[in-house]
């Protein structure tokens, strides 16, 4: 760049030349700095591997299973119909991380990471200046799947622990996550730390101290109490460190699991309830407690907590944001949540003004159910009510019009289709 002739400058024309600079440098150094410094919270988003609503005291659940969740619950604002876009963990969790449905993300099977093209709400918070940490125990997290993305700090070391299927790990993940709290909270910066908690998925491990009986529902919910405990730790050192007031707290699922409800067992196979609605609990600090009756979907979180903490929306990001209206979240309409499994079945769901339609491709059967009414799902109206068959078949046949996103295959070694096998997630 060239540079213009030089002149000579008169003690008036220096003092002239300081303010112009001033005006025109501060705010483009205000411009350019991160987000850092204006960022409004930090965020811990926890997140439990196949963990029902309805087994947690907040909605509704008789046993104690999770003090530590229902006193969270009572601060915060708690949606109770939320569901997830899919009955297994790889698709639930890609669509939360990059707000989008799995028609948008593509992955259908065990051999499709995440592809590298989607902004996750780690890059994203990054980008604005948040610190990035995760701890995750599921070994679909480790760095091949792509779920790093965006994290500065990914720790999956859990897994070495053994076999999920023969160990319980929620204490160790609890441990590493208060170490980086630690760490975190000295950094100056925003953070984001996600956590990941394994234990509620089978095989089920009955737990001293939190002793329901001895069938699976039992010790499952015995699974639950124990997670809740050592989620209680990571909250209480958050309090501990002052950071209570500065931080948004999410507590999630990434889907349910069956208890023959429906005949079935596990997850994955169907688009019930049971799998389909998921605990999502948002605290806000200084925000009123409430709980939110209206539908909602896992891919609206991403852009919510990033309205929540003054940033804005990349386009990337096809979830709907809740509105923020004075101390309260309000979500003005219920949301249509698009749903699917292609891994151990072939089905299709949607759900949309407390209905819901599943389409079987294999069997070629469609179910529709008032989710009012019937929130069990036992009542078939597909036949009687055809005019909302007709509408809600209507709204899956537009949103499967649009071309699924291609997902590169990557084969399995040896030892990760054992693990999926011993899990079950292989046939």
């Amino acid at each position: 760049m060239k540079q213009r002739a030089s002149r000579q400058w008169t003690g008036f024309d220096n003092l002239l030349r300081i303010f112009i600079l001033a005006a025109i440098l501060l705010p483009a150094a205000a411009g350019c700095s991160s987000s850092s410094s204006t960022a409004k919270y930090n965020i811990v988003l926890i997140l439990v591997d196949t963990l029902r609503a309805d087994h947690l005291g907040c909605y509704g659940y008789q046993r104690p299973t999770s003090p530590n969740i229902d006193r969270l619950a009572k601060e915060s604002t708690l949606f109770e119909q939320a569901f997830s876009h899919s009955p297994w963990t790889m698709p639930s969790v890609a669509s939360i991380m990059t707000s989008l449905p799995p028609r948008d993300h593509g992955i259908t099977n065990w051999k499709q990471p995440l592809a590298e093209r989607h902004l996750t709400l780690a890059e994203q918070l990054k980008k604005g200046g948040f610190a990035t940490a995760a701890v995750v125990s599921h070994f679909i997290f480790e760095p091949k799947y792509n779920f790093n993305q965006g994290f500065e700090f990914f720790d999956y070391s859990v897994l070495e622990k053994g076999h999920p299927k023969k160990i319980h790990s929620s204490g160790e993940v609890s441990d590493i996550a208060i170490k980086q709290l630690d760490e975190l909270g000295e950094s100056g910066k925003p953070f984001f730390l996600w956590l990941h908690y394994f234990d509620p998925h089978n095989d089920y491990l009955k737990h001293e101290g939190h002793d329901f009986g001895d069938e699976e529902v039992d010790r499952y919910d015995s699974e639950i109490a124990f997670t809740d405990h050592h989620v209680g730790r990571v909250l209480q050192k958050i309090e501990a460190l002052g950071l209570r007031d500065k931080t948004i707290v999410v507590f999630m699922a990434d889907h349910g699991e069956e208890f023959r409800d429906h005949g079935g067992l596990r997850h994955s196979r169907t688009l019930y309830s049971e799998v389909l609605r998921i605990p999502l609990i948002i605290h806000t600090p200084g925000f009123s407690p409430q709980r939110i009756k209206t539908t909602v979907k896992e891919s609206d979180l991403a852009p919510t907590l990033l309205t929540l903490i003054g940033q804005s929306v990349p386009k990337a990001f096809a979830g709907e944001t809740f509105a923020i209206k004075g101390d309260k979240i309000k979500v003005d309409a219920p949301r249509t949540v698009f749903a699917e499994t292609f891994r151990m079945a072939k089905k299709k769901g949607v759900v949309h003004d407390n209905w819901k339609l599943i389409h079987d491709l294999k069997k070629k059967r469609y179910q529709l159910f008032n989710l009012e009414t019937d929130p069990v799902e036992k009542v078939n109206l597909f036949k009687s009510n055809q005019q909302m068959a007709g509408k809600l078949t209507g709204l899956l046949t537009e949103h499967y019009r649009v071309k699924r996103a291609k997902v590169e295959e990557k084969p399995l070694d040896s030892d990760l289709e054992e693990k999926l096998r011993s899990l079950g997630y292989i046939n």
